[in-house]
């Protein structure tokens, strides 16, 4: 069994906690909003970004509304302000925005569990993966110069994943380290027309970390 804390914050959990936050009511999201913030995860967006996304978006609405009008109790009723957001984010307008209320602590508690989860990891394992995860943990505790806190945690999670990948992978054999890259091509199907490069290298990461998973690995991006 896990010695995690109880309260520790996946990607899910900050997204919920911030919007239920900002709502000031409900205790979890829907089953459909559950799988829209999966999306988002899938895709890379930053939880920072889907945070100001959210928070843009109901300002926006309570400007247009009436006073006293509800709010949405769905997050999809914010989907289109968060994509502007992750539009923005990626042509790079949006990088010295203030972080939202809250952000920091949550980044910080992100951050200490996906700390202990590696140092569970590594205790529960041997040679090259453990060497993976000894790496990986020294990468959460690299400072990360830019963006917001949790900006920085989730570029410090994708170098922490990147070296437990790169120890699995070097610990494969040639031949099935030469099938993987087709295998996951197949699982991702063609690049669809429209789709940036960089899109579809993000969604044959996501591959790669779930292939790391069936092997045994303990992954940081979808467990924190």
């Amino acid at each position: 069994m896990s010695d995690l804390p109880p309260d520790a914050l996946s990607y899910q959990a900050v997204v919920a906690e911030y919007f239920l936050g900002l709502r000031g009511s409900g205790l979890m999201l829907s089953p459909l909003d559950q799988e829209l913030v999966a999306e988002w995860e899938r895709r890379g967006l930053p939880v920072a970004v889907v945070c100001r996304g959210l928070r843009a978006g109901l300002e926006e609405l309570v400007e247009q509304r009436a006073p006293g009008a509800t709010l949405p109790r769905s997050l999809r009723a914010l989907r289109f302000a968060v994509e502007g957001e992750w539009k923005a984010y990626q042509r790079q307008r949006v990088g010295d925005s203030p972080a939202p209320p809250g952000e920091e602590a949550a980044a910080a508690r992100r951050l200490e569990t996906a700390r202990a989860l590696l140092t569970e990891a590594g205790r529960a394992t041997e040679g090259r993966w453990r060497d993976g995860y000894r790496e990986a943990w020294v990468a959460l505790h690299q400072p990360q110069p830019h963006g917001t806190p949790l900006e920085r945690v989730e570029a410090a999670i994708q170098t922490a994943d990147a070296r437990i990948l790169s120890a699995w992978l070097g610990g494969l054999a040639r031949p099935e380290r030469g099938a993987l890259g087709p295998r996951l091509r197949l699982l991702c199907g063609p690049r669809r027309r429209g789709e940036r490069p960089r899109a579809y290298r993000e969604a044959l990461r996501a591959r790669l970390l779930d292939a790391a998973r069936e092997a045994g690995l303990t992954c940081l991006r979808g467990s924190v």
